[in-house]
């Protein structure tokens, strides 16, 4: 179910390997494929040459439920306060390459057996400083994210912008919502798709609830 007009993935890529020349590369992907027991694929999404723009893709072969589970145990990612295997290890890949090219990740895609998660980029390394706090905040709203556990949303993306509402009803929301690119922006609104609703939903994380209204998506593009 493709997000449409607005995409997460209309732009130029080109895989990363140990063959792109970026020093740290090969340990960073087996790092990140042993922390979170997934199949990793990074490409450069970036239009300039003198910049490394990432997408990076974690293929995950646990439900979203699983991952909930294994996240808040410790064994899933890392919910550690200091520093998590995510941020660890960009870390690595950045100092690596610092006298070198400037690396940021612009976009992650987590694909699970039964849902899809994509997180994109709103200022300068927010996906590394904002992926635990993410899946927590996915995990505490998943009762309401899965309509009282009656279905399971089956693509996540995270942030989105309202453009466009028509309120349905009596239900009144508040048209062209401007948010600043700053840390809360990940936490107010999210795009959902149910397998019951092909056109997709718009999720207000601060009330822990869908808004009841047809929704044109607006995603964030650098």
């Amino acid at each position: 179910m493709p997000l449409s007009p607005h995409s997460y993935s209309q732009i130029q890529i080109t895989k990363l390997n140990t063959d792109s020349g970026i020093f740290g590369i090969e340990e960073f992907i087996k790092s990140l494929e042993l922390s979170f027991f997934s199949k990793v694929i990074l490409r450069n999404c970036s239009s300039k040459e003198d910049e490394i723009a990432i997408a990076l893709e974690m293929q995950c072969s646990f439900s979203l439920l699983e991952i909930l589970g294994h996240f808040n145990k410790g064994l899933w990612g890392s919910n550690d306060i200091d520093e998590s295997p995510l941020q660890k290890s960009f870390n690595n890949l950045v100092n690596s390459n610092s006298n070198r090219i400037p690396i940021d990740i612009q976009e992650l895609t987590l694909f699970l057996n039964d849902t899809t998660i994509t997180i994109k980029k709103v200022y300068s390394n927010s996906i590394i400083e904002n992926f635990d706090t993410i899946i927590n905040e996915i995990g505490k709203r998943y009762v309401a994210l899965s309509m009282g556990l009656t279905e399971k949303p089956e693509e996540i993306f995270i942030p989105v912008f309202e453009d466009n509402i028509q309120t349905i009803g009596s239900s009144t929301v508040p048209k062209n919502i401007q948010s600043a690119t700053t840390q809360t922006t990940y936490y107010k609104y999210w795009g959902i798709y149910l397998e019951s609703d092909f056109d997709g939903l718009i999720f207000d994380v601060q009330k822990n609830k869908f808004i009841p209204a047809k929704l044109d998506f607006c995603v964030l593009d650098d």
